[in-house]
């Protein structure tokens, strides 16, 4: 793949073979997060427990000193530079200077300026731009950058999801104030953040957006927050995005693009959003709204403690299923059990964490503590399955509700 990859690269790699101890790595990510070497753009394709094969192609093929080293590619492919330190940024400057090497962004500017109309080209140098002004956002807002992934290493897209939930529940249970977030400079912002959100402007005010086979790739990063500029884009274009839903409200592209864009300038009550929308007369009202937008936006709701948001979302949801249960003439609902107890699936849990904890959480937090026990009961009632006390406990008392807490905690003891 390494092979193939060089075979059709278009700016420059960088490949950095290193060995299974991995004694380049926390070198390679300091790089990474230089801004001098983040203004390059060179890729990076970094080989720790796979280093003796890469090392075999690169001395084979490529004539690529011995290991460890790195190896600088162009377009060609050719091979521009190699070393058998650590490289520098500073040095790797003047290399891509000296060899008159074009960054993807470069080629893809150029490519625009020639062919304004051709919407493709300008949604792939949009992706290419914020991510680039996302980690610059983060170095300068006191951020860290996420280490580097080995190109070696196998990828479990599960296994990443949750691991990046759970840093962010970690993270908003750490900000028990709320605290605005850091604005950066006039000559910051523009630096960062400038052409990007002149992109966006042109296309949103043009309508161009609608002709996008993919308009989520116009989506703002998390870290636009921090960008005025992305922020009088986003408020601007807002507007644009909800009367497209109007028409197609169940466009999971264009609530990516709603989300996003609200979270950019402060957040957008949904409620007043969905009471305008009218889905198709078969649409099932149980499924209204979509799951992955009520999932996205209670997750950014959250983050904003917009806990009338969350409640005037979801709590319908809950009456509506009660209401379908109780035209039942019988409920059957799969447990799994283990040593005798009813243990979470993917079910229970994903349904916990994503409507009856954020929503017991919004009644807490706004002083409806009665509410918020009737939910938690009823819902260990009907699957009792044995994680769910501990949690609901570690919600009250991140509301500051510790008599609730021991009352859940104590739930099923002894059975």
């Amino acid at each position: 793949m390494l092979d193939r990859t060089l075979s059709d690269i278009k700016g420059a790699l960088l490949v950095v073979v290193d060995g299974p101890k991995g004694e380049w790595k926390a070198k390679i990510d300091a790089l990474t997060s230089d801004p001098e070497w983040m203004d390059l753009e060179i890729g990076v394709s970094y080989y720790g427990s796979k280093a003796s094969e890469v090392e075999s192609l690169l001395r084979q093929k490529y004539q690529a000193g011995p290991r460890p080293q790195w190896v600088l590619f162009g377009a060609g492919p050719r091979v521009v530079a190699t070393g058998g330190t650590a490289p520098d940024a500073k040095a790797m400057a003047k290399v891509v200077e000296e060899n008159g090497i074009r960054s993807v962004i470069q080629i893809l500017r150029d490519f625009v300026r020639r062919n304004p109309d051709h919407l493709e080209a300008r949604a792939t140098l949009c992706s290419y731009l914020r991510p680039r002004a996302s980690k610059k956002t983060l170095l300068r807002t006191g951020g860290k950058v996420e280490p580097m992934r080995p190109a070696d290493e196998s990828y479990d897209a599960v296994k990443e999801q949750k691991e990046r939930e759970a840093k962010e529940e970690a993270k908003a249970r750490e900000q028990q104030e709320e605290k605005p977030p850091l604005q950066l400079s006039a000559e910051d912002d523009q630096a960062i953040w400038g052409e990007l959100a002149d992109l966006l402007a042109t296309t949103f005010r043009s309508g161009d957006w609608l002709e996008m086979q993919n308009p989520w790739t116009l989506t703002p990063d998390e870290t636009a927050v921090h960008s005025p500029l992305m922020q009088e884009v986003s408020r601007t274009a807002a507007p644009e995005v909800e009367r497209a839903l109007a028409r197609n409200p169940t466009s999971w592209s264009h609530w990516q693009l709603w989300l996003g864009l609200t979270r950019t300038f402060g957040g957008k009550p949904i409620r007043p959003l969905l009471d305008n929308l009218v889905p198709v007369p078969t649409y099932s009202a149980m499924n209204w709204p979509p799951y992955s937008v009520r999932d996205a936006y209670v997750k950014d709701a959250r983050k904003r403690k917009d806990w009338t948001g969350i409640r005037d979302l979801l709590m319908p949801q809950i009456e509506m299923n009660r209401l379908w249960e109780a035209a039942q003439d019988q409920r059957t609902e799969w447990v799994i059990r283990k040593d005798g107890k009813i243990q979470e699936n993917t079910e229970t849990g994903d349904y916990w964490r994503g409507t009856f904890e954020p929503l017991v959480e919004a009644l807490l937090w706004l002083g409806d503590a009665g509410k918020a026990d009737d939910l938690v009961r009823e819902r260990f009632g009907k699957h009792p399955w044995s994680g769910l006390p501990a949690r609901a406990a570690a919600v009250a008392l991140r509301c500051n509700q510790s008599n609730l807490a021991a009352q859940w905690s104590a739930l099923g003891a002894g059975k």
